[in-house]
């Protein structure tokens, strides 16, 4: 079934690569990442050209929440055990600046894709995990971070996340990017990349650079440790009444949920109950994740009617963090989200159009595609 999101925005069918052509960059994958590849790009003056497979924003950059969260999908307490706390707080940094650069573009370019401030509420599944929220918050007030814990909710309400239609924001983005000099191809597979050419089904494009943005389908192109994991969704009718005040992720982030402000209620996740089911490229839904999603809403709005059901397919790296860089074959990559594509990829977007250019980003090494 159709998401949400897609739904409810017309495709742009833009036609297909039919012929041979050259670019300064070539950009495989119109979703986020290679969208805001192609706008920082087409910005500084470069002439990219994007091939996709699909229509810009048809696989996981239009079937996910639509949040924008800052650090990744662990509280910070857990992200500082697993990267170190100085290296936890430049990726924490790093989302704020996403949030940052989002905010700038939808200004600048006049998007209107229900972008809104609301909070988020990282809410803890067991007294371990909330242990670790409260202890999260306590650090991160100490860098001038909006949070408000709620102890009967086992919450923290971080003040300063977001929420937008992803759909909508992707394809202004895109619109945007062509309006600076980029141009996009769908229903064009690329079926094999050099540091100098990616070749299509029907032709080839010459570049000084290719960056693959494919996320979850990395491994078809460039030997990326990308592992393909399922995302399942519902949403529906809209509700007469608030549900829920801001957008949440609960239990170590595998449960999320949303209310929007036109009444409509999203849920997604549980994959946790099903973890070796929910692996692959196969982009369809289950009874099992589904009756649980829509469980858990009756729960809360007895009332509410589903009207869409759907899944994506996300890309998760080694550790959680996106490749964003130059590897060793000389071909750049910009994938390997885990899951939270939205809160990096406009700012990773930005740093690989840098890293192109041979512009020094002091980030370069937190997501370098080869790192240990």
């Amino acid at each position: 079934m159709t998401s949400i999101w897609l739904d409810e925005v017309a495709p742009d069918n833009r036609r297909a690569l039919e012929e041979n052509m050259t670019a300064d960059v070539a950009i495989v994958g119109a979703g986020i990442a290679g969208i805001a590849t192609a706008y920082h790009l087409a910005r500084a003056g470069a002439k990219p050209v994007v091939l996709e497979a699909r229509t810009v924003a048809d696989a996981a950059s239009g079937r996910n929440a639509g949040f924008l969260l800052a650090g990744v999908a662990e509280n910070f307490v857990a992200a500082t055990r697993r990267y170190g706390e100085a290296r936890a707080l430049r990726i924490w940094r790093f989302t704020r600046h996403n949030q940052d650069l989002v905010r700038e573009i939808v200004a600048r370019e006049g998007i209107a894709c229900d972008l809104a401030w609301n909070g988020s509420a990282q809410i803890a599944g067991d007294d371990e995990e909330w242990t670790e929220v409260r202890e999260s918050a306590d650090r991160l007030r100490k860098e001038s971070v909006r949070v408000l814990l709620v102890p009967e909710e086992r919450a923290a309400i971080y003040e300063d996340d977001g929420e937008f239609h992803p759909v909508r924001y992707v394809r202004a983005l895109a619109g945007a990017a062509v309006a600076a000099g980029a141009r996009i191809y769908d229903r064009t597979r690329a079926i094999a990349v050099t540091t100098s050419e990616v070749r299509t089904e029907r032709a080839r494009v010459r570049a000084s650079v290719v960056v693959v943005c494919v996320n979850a389908y990395s491994q078809h192109l460039v030997p990326l440790r990308v592992r393909p994991v399922r995302g399942q969704m519902l949403a529906t009718a809209p509700v007469g009444r608030r549900v829920f005040e801001r957008p949440a992720y609960a239990n170590r982030g595998y449960r999320y949920w949303r209310q929007r402000a036109d009444g409509r209620l999203l849920a997604g996740g549980w994959r946790d109950t099903a973890a070796d089911e929910e692996v692959g490229e196969e982009e369809r839904t289950t009874p099992r994740i589904q009756d649980q999603l829509e469980r858990f809403l009756r729960e809360r709005c007895p009332e509410t009617n589903v009207t869409h059901r759907w899944a994506g397919i996300m890309g998760f790296s080694h550790d959680a963090l996106p490749y964003v860089g130059r590897l060793d074959s000389g071909v750049f990559v910009n994938a390997g989200f885990t899951g939270h594509g939205m809160a990096f990829a406009t700012a990773t977007g930005e740093l690989i159009a840098d890293l192109v250019r041979d512009k020094k980003r002091s980030e370069t090494d937190l997501f370098a595609p080869e790192r240990a």
